[in-house]
């Protein structure tokens, strides 16, 4: 499957799932100047920061320019900018309040990170799984997951060019 296409499958949102208690540490990306600092760094970690006030944005708060601006003319190859922004809209529609348990946050290991996987803990106790991969010339998404956890491939460093 091409990373490109993770946002085809879906996203599910508002399953009923009982977790076990985690340390959350973020709200939003200004929730603290300690929970910045677990974001990686570099455009990987802006990306996150970006997913994450989107989702706690609200409905209708999304805007077709903030979509090209974060994400790379190469995505739109194979999707769409209705797709995206639906995907988006349905993150936003589900009137909760997210916050990503940095225990899961998983990143490649090249300099900066250029993929990276969290899940995200909403206010109903509702995981959500998201996967992104980034242009390393731009910083731009080239993949992204938003979906029910395990449902993503594991991310895979980036060829360096």
């Amino acid at each position: 499957m091409h990373r490109r296409t993770f946002v085809r499958t879906g996203l599910v949102i508002g399953a009923a799932a009982v977790i076990a208690p985690r340390q959350l540490l973020a709200q939003t990306p200004s929730a603290s100047p300690e929970a910045t600092l677990l974001f990686p760094e570099g455009p990987l970690g802006e990306q996150a920061q970006w997913i994450l006030a989107v989702a706690n944005d609200g409905p209708g708060s999304i805007k077709v320019g903030e979509i090209e601006a974060h994400f790379h003319i190469s995505y739109f190859e194979e999707t769409s900018m209705p797709e995206v922004y639906q995907l988006l809209s349905d993150l936003q529609s589900a009137g909760i309040t997210y916050e990503i348990d940095f225990s899961t946050f998983i990143t490649t290991m090249d300099m900066p990170a250029s993929n990276g996987r969290f899940i995200m803990i909403g206010s109903d106790g509702s995981e959500t799984e998201v996967s992104i991969q980034i242009d390393r010339e731009t910083g731009l998404i080239v993949g992204l997951y938003i979906g029910p956890v395990g449902g993503a491939a594991t991310p895979e460093a980036s060829p360096v060019n």
